[in-house]
Formats: C-alpha cells, structure tokens, sequence
C-alpha cells in the first residue's frame, strides 16, 4: 500500500502531514496569546504585636456609664475566667482562611501544658484582634495561668511566637 501523502495531484491541506502541522500552529498561537503566568505569591507573614492576659473575676460588677470594672485587682481566688486578648498583624497581601492561634498555658496547679486553639475561618490582612478565653470551670480546676506561649501557625509553619517572661523557667519542685 502506497504512502498517500505523496500521491501526487492531492492538496497539501487533505495529506496528515498537513494536519499535524495546523494543529502545531494553533497550539503555537494559544501559547503566545495567553496571558503571562502570575509570580509565585509571597509566602504569608505575621507577627504578634501584643498579648494581654486578664483575669475576669466572677464577683466583679462593672459600673454602668463608666466602662471600668468595679474591683480593678481581684482577690486571689480562682472564682472567674481567664481572657487572652491577642493583637497581631497579618502583613499584605494578608493570610488565607485557616491561620490557627494556638495559646499554650501552664497553670498554677497543673503539671501539663493545656492547648487552647482558635481557627479563622476567614482571610486575615491588617491589624486583628483575637480573644481566648479560658472558661471559670477550668481555672478552679487547675488554677490561674502561670506561663503562657501564644504561636501563629498556617498549615504546620510557625509564622510568629510570643511568650511570658517565665515561660522558659523550670517548674519549681514540689
């Protein structure tokens, strides 16, 4: 059987050589007209501006009008909540959905570090402000923070870490 691409008299368009080439043509000028790949993205940032523990003593009243709370340090007793209010900065472009605050505590009567999590469920840019608190139950249970660590983490890379000042202290022994 005879090649029929060189049979003579027949149009170049019609032989499968021609076709091969269209179709490298085509191919050719979708690649040329198309738009220019993006820069690969920066990779997401953040720092910790200011961490502010708080005891939120259960007896306390606030004063109507005044915004302060009516006994400005509570007794020593374990009847309140504790509040963590994190103040962070995402740098532009920002953070996508899923940036886990993870503050880890030490209490006073605990010999383990309690983990207490926090997940944004929606895209971080600026200047924000995260609370987490730690409900009254579990204070009484193991009593007041000791040493805290506050870290920022998006998907298991540590973009910032705060700590108390003691946090790297040993436990006293018992």
């Amino acid at each position: 059987m005879a090649d029929q691409s060189h049979t003579p008299g027949r149009p170049f368009l019609r032989t499968p050589h021609a076709v091969v080439a269209v179709w490298t043509l085509f191919a050719a000028a979708a690649v040329a007209g198309a738009a220019p790949l993006p820069a690969p993205a920066a990779p997401p940032r953040a720092h910790i501006v200011e961490v502010k523990p708080a005891f939120l003593n259960a007896g306390a009243a606030s004063i109507p009008g005044a915004g302060v709370r009516f006994f400005q340090d509570p007794a020593p007793q374990d009847r309140g909540a504790e509040r963590f209010e994190i103040r962070w900065y995402a740098n532009p472009p920002g953070l996508p959905p899923g940036i886990v605050l993870l503050l880890e505590t030490l209490p006073e009567r605990g010999a383990t570090v309690i983990n207490h999590v926090l997940r944004t469920s929606d895209h971080s840019e600026g200047y924000v402000r995260s609370v987490i608190d730690i409900p009254a139950a579990a204070v009484q249970r193991a009593g007041r923070t000791a040493k805290w660590r506050v870290r920022i983490v998006w998907r298991g890379h540590l973009l910032a870490s705060q700590a108390s000042a003691n946090w790297m202290e040993p436990r006293p022994a018992p």
